[in-house]
């Protein structure tokens, strides 16, 4: 094989890594495995929260896997479950032409009882890789819109169900 085909089939496979570890955070996050999402971040990684909560247009930084486990764990206040969670669109992603570093962004709409209607915006992530994984180093979501339905509107047409009922409890296929 060339060396410029074995660097693009690289960057190919660092490109699927790099979707792995974003689908990853999604499903941690929505289905309510705060310990396993904070992993995926580099052990000093930042993370820029901005208009957060949504419609404060309040920022803050949170530094290292204390303070960003701090974010999850307060937003985890159930048992792992399928329920309404973050949708992701266009997602984008680039990988360095030497595999050292990639950068990826994706829209997001986050749906659901806690959310009360609709909220949404952008997630932006840069990302080195960790052995055969790649762990997030610097991560803003943009908080950039958001609605709610009136009360007479807010009805639900079912509950959450338990992860349990799911392959591998909700988690993620691995990569």
């Amino acid at each position: 094989m060339s060396d410029d085909l074995e660097r693009r089939l690289a960057r190919l496979e660092a490109r699927e890594a790099v979707l792995a570890t974003f689908n990853s955070y999604l499903y941690f996050l929505d289905i309510g495995y705060p310990d396993e999402l904070v992993q995926l971040f580099e052990p000093d990684a930042v993370l820029h929260l901005v208009n957060f909560p949504p419609g404060t247009m309040r920022d803050r930084d949170l530094h290292g896997h204390d303070e960003i486990a701090r974010l999850y764990v307060d937003h985890t206040t159930h048992e792992p479950r399928i329920h309404g969670g973050h949708h992701s669109a266009n997602v984008a992603v680039h990988v360095a032409p030497d595999g050292s570093s990639a950068e990826l962004s994706a829209y997001f709409l986050t749906t659901g009882p806690g959310v009360a209607g609709a909220q949404g915006g952008q997630y932006q992530l840069r990302l080195r890789p960790d052995g055969a994984r790649w762990r997030i180093r610097e991560m803003n979501i943009i908080s950039g819109w958001g609605w709610r339905p009136s009360a007479e509107a807010s009805t639900r047409t079912t509950e959450p169900v338990p992860a349990t009922t799911a392959w591998r409890e909700g988690r993620p296929v691995v990569w």
